[in-house]
């Protein structure tokens, strides 16, 4: 992935939208950063980088976010769909 196409900021927004509302569905509702990187196959320390969007995410990681919470990744991506949170069906 490169920084040319993919803005860090707003993708660590919709990380931690991920994070919040993943974790309500499954009834942990302050599912912490720590945790969700567990899940996810990653240390906390590189989670939060992601989120604070200091970090690009690898392909590997946004695999294993796909596979865990069902998430779109274009929605992840790409500013230009909206901004809500929906899990690919």
């Amino acid at each position: 992935m490169s920084t040319d196409f993919v803005d860090l900021t707003m993708l660590g927004e919709r990380l931690a939208r991920v994070r919040r509302t993943y974790g309500e569905s499954i009834d942990v509702p302050n599912l912490g950063r720590t945790n969700f990187a567990t899940l996810l196959g990653v240390s906390a320390t590189t989670y939060a980088s992601y989120e604070r969007g200091e970090r690009e995410p690898t392909v590997d990681f946004l695999v294993a976010l796909r596979n865990k919470t069902r998430i779109s990744l274009d929605w992840l991506l790409d500013p230009s769909q909206p901004g809500a949170y929906r899990p690919f069906r």
